[in-house]
């Protein structure tokens, strides 16, 4: 997908897309006090996630 091709919703068609986060933490274990929170990009529409994203995924690299 090119820049300024619009997106639009496989469920609904529509474009209309926001982000959002629910703050938890993705961590490698249950010990691990370092991780990355999810960003979900979703329709507005009809709430189908287009994409789910992490905010730092360079915690994870070895």
């Amino acid at each position: 997908m090119t820049f300024n091709e619009e997106r639009k919703c496989r469920h609904c068609g529509s474009s209309e897309f926001d982000e959002a986060t629910d703050y938890i933490l993705l961590r490698k274990s249950k010990v691990s006090f370092v991780g990355s929170e999810k960003v979900y990009t979703f329709c507005i529409s009809c709430g189908e996630i287009q994409s789910i994203r992490l905010t730092n995924p360079n915690v994870f690299k070895k």
